[in-house]
């Protein structure tokens, strides 16, 4: 559900039958098979809530402590690069730690160093059109995102972009090569 209220941001850290109620009242009388939806909630014992956000810090360690994949970088759930960016990152630091074993700091501030220009094209901007086009809020905004769709997968369209794009979702950024890599 698409909210930007302080409510909605702040009801995730709340107890799990304040967060019920939230979201019963949220999708109170909207149709369909909501009401069946919102009693499933109420009476699983598995209930859980998320808020999407992206969180960038200006640094991936302290010390001996490192942070990687989302931790570090997390890129948003719109970008589809988590997966991608967790591995090449893994794989980042990794190539630094070998090259310089016994300087941990060192190795870690280029792990930073190299990556960092890559987690930066790959958490971009998320255009906030986009996301009201992915993420309709009327009945027929719906009805018209669900049929391009399908049109689109019918057409094949998405395979067809793929093959035509010139560039890898890490734009010009190339996965630095190590001497001892496996």
């Amino acid at each position: 559900m698409r909210e930007e209220s302080a409510e909605a941001s702040a009801i995730h850290r709340a107890e799990i039958e304040q967060q019920r109620t939230f979201w019963a009242e949220r999708f109170r009388d909207v149709g369909w098979q909501t009401e069946r939806f919102v009693q499933g909630m109420r009476d699983s014992p598995f209930f859980y809530s998320q808020e999407i956000v992206q969180v960038r810090i200006d640094s991936w360690s302290q010390g001996r402590v490192v942070l990687a994949g989302d931790a570090a970088h997390c890129a948003s759930p719109y970008s589809g690069m988590g997966i991608s960016g967790g591995l090449v990152g893994a794989y980042v630091l990794a190539g630094e730690i070998n090259g310089s074993p016994s300087d941990l700091p060192a190795a870690l501030a280029n792990y930073e160093r190299v990556l960092r220009p890559f987690v930066d094209q790959i958490q971009g901007e998320v255009n906030p059109r986009i996301l009201r086009v992915g993420m309709p809020l009327t009945r027929h905004a719906i009805a018209a995102f669900q049929n391009l769709t399908a049109l689109a997968c019918f057409l094949h369209i998405p395979d067809l972009v793929t093959r035509m794009s010139k560039e890898d979702r890490g734009g010009d950024w190339r996965l630095p090569a190590y001497v001892n890599a496996v």
